[in-house]
């Protein structure tokens, strides 16, 4: 059985454990080098705790057997839209939707606080008939982007615009 919990400071060491495992096994376009200041600089501890005690994250984590499973990073809302910087399950839980579920808990969030745009890129192309299939549309291409990686962007509308909610 799963549990979906939100990302707090009280689980950010779980958290930061599945992070840096998937960061080191699902991303093998990563080199060692981009994995490893990845970790220590833009994602480092001190980083997360200011991001969430700030309001500029959010996120979940799901576990497995109360075992850290899958996350999602996210940016808070700004006019309206949420950027999912991160998703990530580990390797020995891959095939089993946890994904699906993160991204479905993602907007659900994001329609409660008013938003009407999801959007994320991924430079594996890999990915792209996951995120069709879970009802983003590809919106743009990046050749060589951050650290020279191709990114495709994705996008998905989940409402209409509420400039009342997000002009305040």
């Amino acid at each position: 059985m799963t549990k979906i919990k939100n990302l707090s400071l009280e689980n950010l060491d779980q958290f930061l454990l599945i992070f840096k495992e998937v960061l080191k096994t699902g991303f093998p376009e990563y080199s060692e080098d981009l994995v490893n200041f990845l970790i220590e600089k833009d994602y480092a501890k001190i980083v997360f705790e200011e991001k969430l005690k700030n309001n500029q994250w959010f996120g979940f984590l799901e576990f497995i057997e109360e075992k850290p499973a899958a996350f999602l990073l996210a940016d808070s809302l700004y006019g309206g839209v949420s950027y999912c910087n991160w998703l990530g399950v580990g390797e020995s839980y891959r095939g089993r939707g946890l994904g699906g579920d993160l991204l479905n808990r993602w907007e659900e969030e994001v329609k409660k606080a008013g938003g009407h745009k999801l959007t994320l890129i991924t430079q594996g192309r890999k990915n792209h008939d996951f995120y069709l299939k879970m009802g983003f549309k590809q919106e743009g291409f990046e050749e060589k982007s951050w650290f020279g990686l191709d990114c495709w962007i994705y996008g998905k509308v989940i409402g209409e615009p509420r400039p009342n909610l997000f002009l305040r």
